[in-house]
């Protein structure tokens, strides 16, 4: 039986009484057909804080032969802090309202961290060739494991924590240049993220689902979308061209530095993954941006095709290896 794709779903990793609860690693899915043009291998996984720092060391320590391997494009970890509101069409009154409650609920102890992972490949066969499972399973899975709280301290269990793993392809893209949907546009699009850890941008990763045949036209009008996302802004008489930072107290906001609307490679039965990832300046530009009427009346038609989702977290980006 094929497992649906539910992004945070009841059996995510949550605390109770000072124990992490866990379910098993589900893997990649085994490719019935190979994907074509730039491949992402993407992860979601859900770390204990005692196995955090070891994480990052081991993530930065141990990609060396993914880096030299073939094809390879970039490596970037992403640390969830809260979730738009946004997104949810909730009233303005809740703008920004959750974006770092997932960071305080981590700092609270009730919840571990939670990454996003991306592995970029130039193609499906130099992935393959390069074994990211592999090395998913020597690098990441071993700090995977829960841990009990006890009167003489943390210490681990036998239970793995839920973790997601499959292989998007990147459809559509752009940046404050241009949209790129050739081949050669997108390759060239991924060799250069801007969402690099020094630039402290704000990531947001909008996760939804939609029947599997209807993907022609759920990409036109993605496009359409990513086309707003790109080219708008507030106030839309601003000299730079890309608008005033958002804030708390207004509604403008700037351009998006990136986004990308990646496709699920294989479908979950009769539907299929979609992950539309933006790089942000801020929070409040990206929650102002879905103020826009603009924005609004083209996201009406994505919305009316999606069956499962929106759910769209705020990340912070943590590592990025090129």
């Amino acid at each position: 039986m094929i497992n649906r794709r539910n992004f945070l779903s009841a059996g995510a990793a949550i605390a109770t009484s000072g124990f992490v609860m866990a379910m098993p690693s589900q893997a990649a899915d085994v490719p019935k057909q190979i994907p074509t043009g730039a491949v992402t291998f993407y992860a979601e996984i859900r770390v204990a804080e005692p196995e955090n720092a070891a994480l990052l060391a081991d993530i930065q320590n141990k990609s060396q032969s993914l880096q030299k391997a073939t094809g390879f494009l970039s490596l970037s970890v992403k640390q969830m802090t809260g979730d738009s509101t946004m997104v949810k069409n909730y009233p303005e009154s809740y703008k920004g309202l959750l974006a770092n409650a997932y960071t305080d609920a981590v700092k609270a102890g009730s919840l571990p961290r939670f990454y996003s992972l991306f592995v970029r490949f130039a193609d499906y066969q130099s992935l393959a060739q390069a074994k990211v499972d592999q090395w998913f399973d020597q690098a990441i899975t071993p700090h995977l494991y829960a841990y009990r709280v006890t009167p003489e301290g943390a210490q681990k269990t036998a239970l793995l924590m839920e973790s997601y793993r499959g292989i998007y392809q990147t459809v559509v893209a752009g940046d404050r240049m241009a949209i790129y949907q050739k081949p050669d546009d997108i390759l060239a699009f991924l060799r250069r993220p801007a969402d690099l850890p020094s630039r402290n941008y704000i990531t947001v990763e909008n996760h939804v689902m939609i029947q599997d045949q209807k993907l022609q036209g759920f990409e036109t009008i993605t496009a359409k979308l990513l086309g707003i996302a790109q080219q708008t802004y507030q106030p839309t008489d601003a000299n730079d061209g890309i608008g005033i930072a958002g804030a708390a107290d207004n509604r403008y906001y700037r351009k998006a530095i990136s986004t990308e609307i990646l496709r699920n490679a294989f479908p979950d039965g009769d539907l299929r993954a979609y992950l539309m990832h933006g790089v942000w300046e801020s929070v409040w530009d990206h929650e102002n941006s879905h103020l826009d009427p603009r924005f609004k009346q083209t996201a009406a038609p994505v919305g009316a095709m999606v069956v499962s989702g929106p759910v769209e977290p705020f990340y912070e980006t943590r590592i990025v290896l090129l």
